[in-house]
């Protein structure tokens, strides 16, 4: 039986939620939960077909923004349940299936489609009818945590394997008390993820940084994952004060990174009153001091405080003591209602600082509601209509998951200062298409490099291009190490431990998370050999020293089709004095060890070679992130696929030659052509023979000038694979300029009406051309825009036809001393000698400057 992707993703959720209740393991909620890798492997044994890890986790993903099904629903970063019917409606929860078909369980037992079905119809969904809910209490002992606190915050710690036995019992106690507080509280957390939508981002570590202090708080940060880049997130904390243990829920904000426009929009929250309740009260952070104070004052006057700059930042709290659980001898179950009911009451001071819109059934975002934006758009219309500036809105908006309307209600440049660190971060690329840029610039090219030390040799390499780079970004892994975030870049490199298989040298490099070549003679520095590193031993030495970096990722060589590691690159290159050969090392953070991944397909059918340190340029970024997500089986180490949205800005779009920059990008940029969609493709490019494809999370967002090439001319292809958004001129944004008794706004609605006659809509003026007189509304400075701006414009659009610009002015119509291009009689007997024999105009125009100073020129433009 050879099933289709859907339906094999659909049947593993089944078949390994069926075993789980036969198998009498189903006792809570937790205990549905799937690992998606366990998902992803049961699948690909049902099909032939290719299932990638993105189907599981997004597109069958009822609670991904790009599903495509309802097959599943997301518990944490790596579990998910099956659907119970009726959960979504009936809308796509179960594929088409043959009823007769016939599978075969783990323990060897044959089962039918036709009771599978019935097992989910039935008992799977009874396990639900019989909850108040979808979210079942869980079992949570808050006294471990309580006890952890109370005898072990601020205590020295010390690892117990470097202790004598005596000490060693003390430290192994602290380390298993640490270590139960911790599970508890992640379980309280995870709970609260999974029944309110947001993910559990940061979870609690019980040492400090140096792993020499035992922490006096226990913390967990929950965000909704489309507004991780936004700095205010729910967080519950666990905590020791002035003796005292309590309970925490807050709403934060991550204050060394925030700036002002962080500040103002988490201080969204006092814009909805304090719950009246002693438990609930504001955290103000006064400037002058470090410690943060419990304040119950109105919130007017809080707001007005930090108007003046005498309080810094406000945090709305909930918290449960320690001595509140005693006197009411609160249960396991009654202390977890308190906290949940205070979160879902906390999440709503959250919604309001994000613009999340809170639906009528939960405090979960309204999905419908959630604004979505295509993957490909393109503002058009006539020049100075604010397609530039529209495109720092846009780009935020897509972002931060928020619409375009509550933007237009900030502050320009709060948004502008969040594009900008947008920018610095990779999440936003800017470039404008002319008529030389091409494919080499955009995908790929064979680009002249100079050697540095040999500054007359010339070489070419192959580099990607601006969008390539950028997607390649985009789909950057997120991997954490003990909650501190690695750094990952998208070069990958094929490292020999000491020659193929295991040996010696491979497994120190797997126990001490390093890598170590050899070629020892020529000292640490280099120069100890009388002769230097020359030829292939040059270039390993200067990839290993010079080209490898921080972030980079390693495969290690297993043979000549296989890998046996992968790891990513932490430290700069070391010595190691101490290790008798192979004394070059670089540190690196192991995600999987002793594994064998067949990677020859993916090397463009090229077999790894026992040279020391090559690129591996064949293997695309997304084949990489499949095999990291595949094998990351450290519990420390956490592999998340990037669910970032990433704008690329493409101005002046229509001014490049389409077919020569995007070449085969054009079919690739199709949403349903994109990378883990249902009709994904790929392309081998012609320079670097890699595989390319366009990811989920990359927008195209481009300008188009109507007034400089016509919609109706646009490139056929290009038109049908984007959204087209006009932009035209707004005069209502001009409605309250005045210079002097000009009225601003009727001038250029009266302009723009006589270029719709005379010309088409296409050619009006925009409005952004007389937004500076705004802030200086002067005779100058409009006679500036007049004879800089628009004249020249005008005298484009109509070929310096002077009549119609006269027409468009109003000049027909005024006394000669106002007007803007005056006409006057051709004296031909003056300028020729006797009548020459040829057409000669009538009338000549000129420009009049001092018309540009007078008022009344204006005036009658419309008057």
């Amino acid at each position: 039986m050879n099933l289709t992707v859907n339906q094999a993703v659909w049947m593993a959720a089944a078949m390994m939620t069926y075993e789980r209740f036969k198998n009498d393991q189903v006792k809570s909620m937790s205990d549905i939960g799937l690992v998606q890798a366990d998902i992803q492997k049961r699948a690909k044994s049902l099909t032939d077909s290719n299932v990638e890890g993105a189907r599981i986790s997004q597109h069958f993903n009822g609670d991904h923004e790009n599903k495509l099904h309802n097959f599943l629903r997301q518990i944490n970063e790596k579990n998910r349940r099956l659907s119970y019917p009726g959960e979504f409606n009936g809308e796509k929860e179960r594929p088409d299936l043959n009823f007769q078909d016939s599978l075969t369980l783990s323990n060897g037992e044959e089962i039918s489609v036709d009771q599978l079905i019935n097992f989910v119809e039935t008992e799977y969904r009874a396990f639900f009818d019989n909850k108040e809910s979808s979210i079942v209490v869980p079992k949570i002992d808050f006294k471990k945590i309580i006890t952890h606190l109370n005898t072990y915050a601020n205590h020295p710690y010390k690892s117990p394997y470097q202790l004598d036995e005596s000490e060693r019992q003390v430290y192994l106690a602290i380390r298993e008390s640490g270590s139960a507080a911790v599970n508890e509280l992640n379980k309280l957390a995870d709970s609260f993820a999974l029944k309110y939508g947001v993910k559990n981002k940061n979870k609690s570590r019980w040492l400090t940084g140096g792993n020499d202090v035992v922490r006096r708080y226990l913390w967990n940060q929950l965000k909704y994952e489309e507004y991780e880049n936004v700095l205010t997130s729910i967080s519950i904390f666990a905590e020791k004060n002035d003796e005292e243990v309590q309970f925490r829920i807050s709403i934060e904000l991550d204050e060394k990174k925030a700036k002002q426009s962080d500040f103002d929009r988490h201080h969204k929250i006092l814009n909805k009153p304090l719950i009246q309740d002693d438990q609930y009260c504001y955290y103000i952070k006064v400037n002058r001091s470090w410690d943060s104070e419990v304040s119950n004052e109105p919130a007017p006057e809080i707001q007005k405080k930090i108007q003046d700059g005498e309080y810094k930042k406000v945090q709305i709290v909930y918290h449960l003591t320690n001595e509140q659980i005693q006197l009411q001898s609160l249960t396991n179950e009654i202390i977890y209602q308190k906290l949940d009911n205070a979160f879902g009451n906390l999440i709503e001071y959250y919604n309001l600082v994000i613009g999340k819109v809170k639906s009528n059934k939960s405090n979960l975002p309204d999905k419908e509601e959630a604004t979505m934006y295509d993957k490909n758009m393109i503002l058009y219309g006539p020049p100075g209509t604010g397609k530039t500036y529209n495109t720092v809105i846009y780009a935020i908006a897509i972002i931060e998951n928020c619409s375009i309307e509550s933007l237009f209600r900030e502050d320009y440049q709060n948004i502008l200062e969040r594009y900008n660190n947008y920018k610095k971060s990779g999440q936003i690329n800017f470039t404008t298409f002319h008529q030389s840029f091409g494919y080499e610039e955009f995908i790929e090219g064979i680009k002249p490099a100079l050697d540095e030390e040999q500054d007359e040799l010339l070489q070419y390499k192959i580099e990607s291009g601006i969008f390539k780079a950028f997607c390649e970004n985009a789909q950057q892994l997120k991997v954490t190490n003990n909650n501190e975030a690695l750094e990952i870049d998208t070069r990958v490199w094929k490292v020999s431990l000491g020659g193929s298989g295991m040996n010696d040298v491979k497994e120190d490099c797997f126990e001490n998370n390093r890598i170590r070549i050899g070629w020892d003679y020529f000292g640490e520095d280099l120069t100890e050999d009388e002769e230097e590193p020359a030829g292939n031993v040059k270039d390993i030495l200067d990839r290993f020293y010079d080209v490898m970096s921080i972030g980079d990722i390693v495969f290690s060589l297993g043979d000549q089709k296989h890998i046996d590691a992968i790891g990513v690159i932490t430290g700069e290159p070391e010595w190691l004095e101490d290790e008798e050969y192979y004394k070059r090392s670089r540190s690196v953070k192991w995600i999987a060890k002793n594994i064998h991944e067949y990677v020859y397909d993916l090397n463009g059918k090229k077999n790894l070679t026992l040279r020391t340190i090559y690129e591996l340029k064949r293997m695309s970024t997304d084949s990489v992130n499949e095999l990291i997500l595949k094998h990351s089986q450290d519990e420390l180490i956490t592999v998340e696929e990037n669910h970032k949205n990433y704008v690329f800005i493409i101005d002046e779009i229509n001014r490049g030659n389409i077919s020569k920059i995007l070449g085969e990008l054009i079919t690739l940029i199709e949403p349903t052509k994109r990378l883990g969609a249902p009709e994904q493709m790929k392309v081998r490019l012609p320079y670097s023979k890699e595989e390319f494809g366009v990811p989920q999370n990359v927008y195209l967002l481009g300008t188009m000038n109507t007034a400089d090439r016509s919609i109706a001319m646009m490139d056929t292809a290009l038109r049908r694979r984007f959204r087209f958004i006009e932009k035209m001129p707004n005069v209502q944004l001009l409605e309250e300029i005045k210079v002097g008794n000009i009225d601003i706004q009727k001038m250029v609605d009266t302009i723009n009406k006589r270029i719709e006659v005379l010309y088409d809509r296409e050619h009006t003026i925009g409005h952004a051309y007389f937004m500076a007189l705004k802030n200086e509304p002067t005779i100058e400075n409009l006679e500036n825009i007049f004879k800089n701006a628009i004249i020249p414009l005008l005298q484009e659009y109509f070929y310096e036809d002077y009549s119609k610009i006269q027409l468009v002015l109003g000049d027909n119509a005024k006394a000669d001393n106002l007007k803007f291009v005056l006409d006057t009689p051709v004296q031909i007997n003056a300028v020729f000698k006797a009548n020459p024999d040829i057409d000669i105009p009538e009338t000549k125009y000129s420009i009049q400057l001092a018309a540009f100073k007078k008022h009344a020129s204006y005036i009658e433009i419309y008057e």
